[in-house]
């Protein structure tokens, strides 16, 4: 669990599963999707999702396999950035190679995982907004919001994005 990886990497504790810690390298928001392939079908087992962070004003669109990763409008999902998949932080963290040998790994925790490399990092007219670009074997992902919600993303930067489908998020009035 998130709790599990901040306490292994000495991080400060995780305040909510929906909250990061300055000093971890995982990042995880819920976020209700919008759209899905609101400019047209592209691909045939690609849809771009489009969805919208509550708790961080955040809005990401990210390309998924279809038949890997279905959702639909209304539906809300948890997605997490992270700069490993391991729960102790110190492994895998020098080349980035998947171990395959039957160990807890984030990727336990989430029903559609990939890896790709954060390429750009605009930073918008409105202080503190920003769009992180990434691309996951050309499928393509862009995160719009304060950049200081992620703080450890950098450009370069090889991530995972790891997605799951998660309960409705009760709406406050």
């Amino acid at each position: 669990t998130l709790h599990q990886f901040s306490e292994a990497v000495g991080a400060l504790p995780l305040p909510s599963p929906n909250k990061m810690s300055k000093d971890s390298s995982i990042w995880e928001a819920k976020f209700e999707v919008l759209r899905i392939n609101p400019e047209g079908k592209k691909f045939e087992k690609v849809s771009r999702i489009e969805c919208n962070a509550k708790d961080y004003d955040m809005e990401l669109k990210l390309d998924v396999h279809w038949k890997l990763f279905k959702c639909k409008p209304g539906e809300w999902i948890d997605f997490a950035l992270a700069s490993t998949i391991e729960l102790n932080a110190s492994r895998g963290r020098e080349d980035n190679t998947y171990n395959q040998t039957e160990r807890k790994t984030l990727m336990d925790d989430y029903d559609y995982v990939m890896h790709g490399r954060l390429f750009q990092i605009d930073q918008m007219k409105k202080p503190g907004v920003s769009i992180v670009y990434a691309s996951f074997g050309g499928l393509m992902m862009s995160l719009k919001g304060n950049a200081r919600n992620v703080p450890f993303l950098q450009p370069d930067m090889a991530i995972y994005a790891l997605l799951k489908k998660a309960e409705a998020m009760e709406l406050d009035d």
